[in-house]
């Protein structure tokens, strides 16, 4: 399995567009509703057992698919991992586990969705998630994977100083400390310039994690731009 671009699957006539009632359900969370409109019913709860007349929900002539899209290219996983929905995300990769590796147009993955929200629960429910469902060149694909910046999750959850989810990221794939950008920038510089001392102890706890920063800088360096004097005692672990 390999890292697909929903994107790419986007028809001149919109009809790979995510129907508004399916978008508003996935952002808000709602499984059952969710469920419903992939499982070809317009209400949120299965049709009367006595009914034999299922209503369909469509939108461009078709029902709704897991495969629907943003404009940006975000599917139904990278919705409802951005807005950190647990049992949305088991129940949208039990429909369909190859939304796992979707990037949007930006290359996020849904990895990439919740590591930037800061939603560390659903971090690592995509993790588990992938590693009991995909093929492991995929996993590391998802692990690893890159937006159009170069960013792995955890740069994304360092550079905006998300704790927990800095935290949960290195428990379950620590070689993420080790990687750099596309700027040839580390995880531990971008949780240095966050101001998170949670983030970089974490970071920095790892022995391969790499300090590099732009311009032949590194994390000490920025440790010094930020003149906080809050880092002293996460750096003694990189010196």
């Amino acid at each position: 399995m390999e890292l697909r671009q929903a994107a790419g699957d986007f028809k001149d006539d919109g009809s790979s567009f995510m129907c508004s009632r399916l978008y508003v359900a996935t952002f808000e969370g709602r499984t059952q509703e969710v469920a419903g409109l992939l499982a070809g019913r317009s209400g949120d709860a299965p049709p009367a057992a006595h009914s034999k007349v299922i209503a369909v929900d469509y939108h461009h002539g078709r029902p709704c698919m897991t495969r629907e899209v943003t404009g940006e290219g975000n599917t139904l996983l990278h919705i409802a991992a951005g807005q950190g929905h647990g049992s949305l995300i088991a129940e949208l990769c039990y429909q369909d586990s190859s939304l796992l590796s979707s990037v949007n147009r930006a290359l996020d993955t849904p990895l990439h969705s919740a590591a930037r929200a800061g939603r560390a629960d659903a971090a690592e429910a995509v993790v588990r998630l992938a590693r009991a469902n995909v093929e492991e060149d995929a996993l590391c694909g998802i692990l690893r994977g890159r937006d159009d910046a170069g960013d792995t999750a955890l740069h994304l959850a360092a550079r905006h100083g998300h704790r927990e989810a800095v935290e949960r990221l290195m428990k379950l794939a620590p070689e993420l400390a080790a990687e750099v950008d596309g700027a040839g920038v580390s995880s531990l510089y971008l949780a240095v310039m966050s101001g998170s001392v949670d983030a970089v102890r974490a970071i920095a706890s790892h022995g391969d994690a790499s300090a590099a920063g732009p311009s032949s800088q590194n994390a000490l360096h920025a440790a010094v731009l930020q003149s906080s004097g809050l880092f002293s005692s996460p750096f003694s672990v990189i010196n």
